[in-house]
């Protein structure tokens, strides 16, 4: 198939007017109704929340505990459901582009680049993401196959989001942060729900949803959903469209007044094109490619009991099982991964809360070998054990707060590892947070750092591979974190968080021979940033939201060891306008620059997403979304490992309908 290729002007033209009619259209609505705007209530959802209630949403990924966003020692980012459904994402990467510090960066249709605070890439080893407690880092590549986490989006609670380390409670490899994917109960989703929609990109998508009760106790719901996406625009042709089918469902139970049992569970089953290169001795380009359909499938179930003996006083044991299938021309894989993880939480009477727990995971693999990439063995058991400490003391009245914690983690590849941190928190009033934290967090090498081979270029008479190295270290950081937060009066709020990173043992490349390299961990590297965000309700009805972050880098190695930089944006900043015209007319402009990747030639970049949302009843919404509507097409990252083609990301537009009943 021959690539897609615009050329006509005459279309570019006419795109861009259509563009330019519906932001028009957006803008005459806006006056049209203004008058009316500043009279009509506000739907009932998280919009009505003053910021005193949102600085009280309860997370649980900085302590493992409940506790107010004001009252943690973290630079933690909260979106939302209604965040989610305003934003007019239809996947994960989408949402997390609210966070501030977070580089997401579309690879092409189904890939994509999700970091925190640098070493952006595909498979970005230094983020840990979790979905209600079950990691889906990937220990093969050491990082995460965006293109199988999916869910409904509406049955999503809220994404925490931490820039920065992690490891003492999370464990190996939340060294830049840690993404948790929290859920809806079962029984705050009853009823029915069915989602349609479709566009210019997102072709096809539907979810369909029905939750219930079995008694007075048992709460359930189950879903399937369904999509299809276009393929993106390439030079070289674009093979890279994408289908997916997804089933779960959950079940809550109140078995008694001090117990409460989750069972929860998904099926997944896909394919996705990709047209990748492989190295040849023949030239001038040295390459070939070849165009393909990989298949992806799996499946998960999650089980959790908690007892509560009493106020601050509760056990969780947790039980997950998961199996993923992957089978492309580079590689195959079968993973089967068990993880246990006991906690316990109880005060002592000098105003102290403990929390400790233990826990083990067994990831087994089976891999088929390519010409262009082996394993060596083919298959192997990757065992992990870890237990962790937490102390955290109250002092000065509660109005300050000292965590002191340690974990330590025992794996196969790197034996034992100590992750200590401290962290202070300060209240001077309620409406303000000063804090500080001093964290050790390890990513232990992956799979393929290990016992990976891979032919990485060809010339006229051999072959040039790069060997994973048996003796490869764990990465190491120690990293310093400063944050403040404030409301300033009932309509201004902001947080904010600068940050140095050192980093010991980074991967790193050595010319062994004319035609091998190897991994090395010796590459050291120094990061320092931060991050702003805040909110501004200008009136009742309309929320300004802006962000900006900043990001330095510096490596240094050996003689002779080679290693990638600058793959991340030096700047960020977005600004996100949210209004609501009236009781029923919603709309909300995001606009995002992201700065140049000199590092893989990619130049800085602007865009503006747009949604109109229309709620004509309490159970039906329908709403149109226009996405990177200031570009035909841009480039946000290159494909990095497996070699597949570059991509265009183009402006897209879709519409969705939402019916609950």
């Amino acid at each position: 198939m021959k690539p897609r290729r615009i050329t006509c002007q005459r279309k570019n033209r006419e795109r861009r007017l259509v563009v330019l009619l519906g932001m028009a259209f957006a803008l005459l609505v806006s006056v049209m109704v203004l008058p009316a705007a500043a009279k009509a209530p506000l739907s009932n959802d998280l919009t009505e929340l003053n910021l005193e209630e949102l600085m009280a949403i309860e997370v649980t990924s900085v302590s493992k505990k409940s506790q107010p966003v004001s009252q943690t020692a973290s630079a933690i980012f909260v979106i939302t459901q209604e965040d989610i459904r305003r934003s007019g994402a239809n996947s994960i990467p989408e949402a997390l582009r609210m966070a501030p510090g977070l580089h997401v960066a579309r690879i092409d249709s189904q890939k994509w680049s999700v970091t925190s605070r640098g070493f952006s890439g595909r498979f970005a080893d230094d983020l840990l993401v979790l979905i209600d407690g079950r990691t889906v880092y990937s220990p093969l590549v050491a990082g995460v196959f965006w293109e199988v986490q999916d869910l409904p989006l509406e049955d999503i609670d809220r994404i925490e989001i931490i820039r920065g380390p992690g490891g003492t409670l999370w464990g190996a490899n939340a060294v830049n942060g840690a993404v948790h994917i929290i859920t809806k109960k079962a029984k705050e989703t009853p009823g029915a729900l069915v989602t349609v929609g479709g566009g210019t990109e997102e072709r096809a998508f539907t979810t369909l949803r029905y939750g219930g009760t079995i008694g007075n106790s048992v709460s359930y719901r189950l879903y399937g959903k369904g999509f299809e996406r276009d393929r993106t625009v390439s030079a070289n042709g674009s093979h890279d469209d994408w289908r997916m089918g997804r089933t779960g469902g959950r079940l809550d139970w109140d078995a008694g007044a001090q117990d409460s049992v989750t069972l929860q569970g998904d099926y997944y089953q896909g394919q996705a094109g990709q047209q990748t290169s492989f190295p040849t001795m023949i030239g001038p380009s040295f390459s070939t490619s070849a165009v393909e359909d990989l298949r992806m499938s799996g499946g998960n179930m999650l089980g959790r009991w908690k007892h509560t003996f009493g106020q601050q006083h509760d056990f969780t044991a947790q039980f997950y099982y998961d199996k993923t299938r992957r089978d492309e021309l580079s590689f195959k894989e079968i993973r089967n991964t068990v993880d246990i993880d006991l906690q316990h939480r109880f005060p002592l009477p000098l105003g102290q809360d403990i929390v400790w727990g233990i826990g083990y995971r067994i990831s087994g693999d089976h891999l088929r070998n390519s010409e262009s990439l082996s394993f060596d063995p083919a298959e192997r058991r990757l065992r992990t054990f870890s237990m962790f400490l937490q102390d955290e003391i109250k002092l000065f009245q509660e109005k300050v707060r000292l965590t002191v914690g340690a974990k330590y983690l025992k794996n196969t590849f790197t034996g034992g590892l100590i992750q200590p941190n401290i962290r202070l928190l300060y209240n001077p009033s309620p409406d303000q947070t000063i804090w500080a934290t001093v964290t050790r967090s390890n990513r232990i090498p992956s799979r393929f750092e290990r016992d990976g081979r891979q032919t990485i270029a060809g010339t006229p008479t051999e072959f040039v591979d790069l060997q994973g190295n048996p003796a490869a270290q764990s990465e190491t950081l120690w990293g310093y974190e400063l944050g403040y937060r404030a409301q300033l009066d009932s309509t201004l709020s902001f947080d904010t968080a600068v940050f140095y990173n050192r980093y010991k043992h980074s991967s790193g490349e050595q010319e062994i021979s004319d035609s091998l390299e190897q991994i090395h961990t010796t590459v050291t590297t120094h990061t320092y940033g931060g991050e702003l965000a805040g909110e501004w309700r200008m009136l009742s009805w309309w929320r300004l939201r802006p962000a900006f972050s900043y990001l330095h880098i510096r490596r240094s190695a050996p003689e002779g060891i080679e290693f990638e930089s600058g793959e991340d944006p030096a700047h960020q900043a977005s600004l996100r306008s949210l209004m609501n015209l009236t009781d029923t007319i919603e709309v909300d402009t995001t606009f995002r620059f992201v700065d140049r990747l000199p590092g893989i030639g990619v130049s800085n970049y602007q865009n503006v997403d747009i949604r109109l949302g229309w709620r004509p009843s309490s159970g039906l919404e329908i709403s149109l979304v226009g996405h990177n509507l200031l570009e035909n097409r841009h480039a946000e990252f290159k494909p990095e490992f497996i070699t597949t083609a570059a991509s265009q990301i183009q402006r897209g537009v879709f519409g969705k309908v939402t019916w609950r009943f």
